[in-house]
């Protein structure tokens, strides 16, 4: 367990100043990080979450160093039976401890050894924005937006929360004249908002903040457009500066070949170091230039091979599967149907032995499963696809989407009670009836009714399809055929 501090739990002099971290505390911090990895990459999870958290006692807004590598061991830990915060774990971990790190770092372990737990990641969230650890606030944030946009049952009270967490620290933000991070925040913020409204249509509430939270995503937004950043903050500091135009997503050629150039010294000066090596890696990625971007690969694969840490190489195939997926897309824009199909096959070829190699390296991690099997759903492999998706299914994020493809290879196969009964189960399970997977599964629902020869189910079924999205798919026409005699059990795979 990381040690009881003793700082102060006081807010800042200035309510809206970040957590300041000394070069000292970043230097000790980084070794703690740095044993976490060694012990994360042996598998050797509860170890690697006692250094990351240890390690965040001295920077808690490391996102990149400690917390995105604590969450994936988190996830480890779980796939590989890791037991969940018992009792006495939690009751001597406050996650209202009168001091606001000792609160953040109680959450923190929590998290990382029930990362899927709304509550401890909420806490998380919280707690980063209670000490200032601005960055850590938003990342954590972010985390529980898409775990509460794909749990099945939410309340009104936890997207409420969420969304004034992202308001504060847009208001915070822009106090501060950080008006990139402030937007993010902003436009976040609208983002759950959004949720908010879908769940909860009748919420007064949500109908009030929207029109607030719009009105300050749009103030922040003219300023930035005006030339207010962040950067004019900590103007005629070199460093400062370096670090907030890596971060920008656009960037002039001749400053974006600057900083490459100091991001590709400093990785020669310390080439075992992660951080300069991602931070080249990502600049280099940044233009979607493909001789920059295979000297990405490059590096990252050299990388691999001298360390032998897979995270190196499984970036290295991220890069490549975006760039085929470019390619891809480029093919389709310029109308050749006989290059597209080559890239097509292409690009499914190379994710196949992608996630093929991580499925074996990590046979319990269920996310790549489920995307291993969507690659085999896509090559029509349906008997190798199946048993992914039933096993992948464990894993809460990929439930429904699972439920959905597993009836869809049932239908490919023919097996249209089988399909029935997979799509009817997953969409007992998502209660969601109007985005875009719920109207997947009801458009193929009703295929598989109709192809079973359920003339009236499948009737029902498209009605429903048509009360959500009038002009979705061919679903008018199937349902007036259906009304012709001679119509049920057609069906067309």
């Amino acid at each position: 367990m990381a040690k009881k501090t003793n700082d102060e739990a006081v807010e800042p002099v200035d309510p809206n100043a970040r957590l300041i971290v000394t070069p000292e505390d970043k230097a000790k911090a980084a070794k703690w990080f740095s044993r976490a990895r060694e012990l994360g990459d042996k598998r050797q999870f509860d170890y690697a979450l006692e250094y990351y958290v240890n390690g965040m006692e001295f920077w808690p807004d490391a996102v990149e160093e400690a917390c995105k590598p604590l969450h994936g061991c988190g996830v480890g830990r779980r796939q590989a039976g890791g037991k969940k915060p018992g009792l006495k774990d939690t009751m001597k971990r406050s996650l209202t401890d009168k001091n606001a790190k000792q609160a953040f770092l109680n959450a923190l372990w929590l998290f990382g050894h029930d990362p899927d737990n709304l509550g401890y990641i909420e806490a998380l969230a919280r707690n980063a924005s209670r000490l200032r650890a601005e960055d850590v606030a938003k990342w954590a944030g972010s985390v529980l937006h898409r775990a509460l946009d794909s749990a099945p049952k939410t309340t009104a009270k936890q997207l409420q929360s969420l969304t004034q967490l992202f308001e504060d620290l847009g208001d915070r933000a822009a106090a501060r004249n950080e008006s990139a991070f402030g937007v993010a925040c902003y436009q976040t913020g609208v983002e759950v908002l959004n949720l908010w409204r879908r769940r909860f249509p009748k919420d007064q509430a949500a109908e009030n903040t929207v029109k607030d939270l719009s009105t300050k995503l749009t103030i922040l937004k003219g300023k930035y457009s005006d030339g207010g950043s962040y950067r004019d903050s900590i103007d005629g500091l070199e460093e400062q500066a370096d670090l907030h135009d890596q971060q920008r997503s656009v960037q002039s050629d001749d400053r974006l070949d600057e900083l490459i150039a100091k991001a590709d010294a400093e990785h020669q000066k310390e080439p075992g170091n992660a951080t300069p090596l991602k931070q080249l890696v990502d600049l280099l990625c940044r233009r979607e230039r493909l001789d920059e971007e295979s000297r990405a690969i490059g590096i990252l694969v050299a990388e691999y091979k001298r360390g032998g840490e897979y995270r190196w190489k499984h970036l290295a195939d991220e890069v490549r599967m975006k760039q085929l997926g470019r390619e891809v897309r480029e093919a389709d824009k310029a109308g050749d149907a006989a290059a597209l199909k080559e890239k097509q096959i292409a690009q499914l070829r190379f994710e196949l032995s992608v996630y093929k190699e991580r499925v074996d390296k990590y046979p319990t991690d269920n996310r790549a499963r489920f995307e291993y099997a969507v690659r085999k759903f896509r090559a029509g492999q349906f008997d190798d696809a199946i048993p992914l998706f039933q096993t992948a299914r464990n894993d809460p994020k990929n439930r429904a989407a699972c439920g959905m493809y597993l009836g869809r290879c049932f239908f490919r196969k023919g097996y249209y009670t089988e399909a029935i009964a997979a799509f009817e189960e997953a969409l007992k399970d998502y209660e969601v009836t109007d985005d875009a997977l719920a109207k997947t599964m009801f458009y193929w629902l009703g295929r598989s009714q109709e192809a079973a020869g359920n003339q009236d189910a499948a009737k029902k079924t498209y009605g429903i399809i048509l009360q959500l999205d009038y002009n979705y798919k061919d679903v008018r026409g199937r349902l007036d055929g259906l009304a012709l005699p001679g119509q049920a059990g057609r069906a067309s795979r």
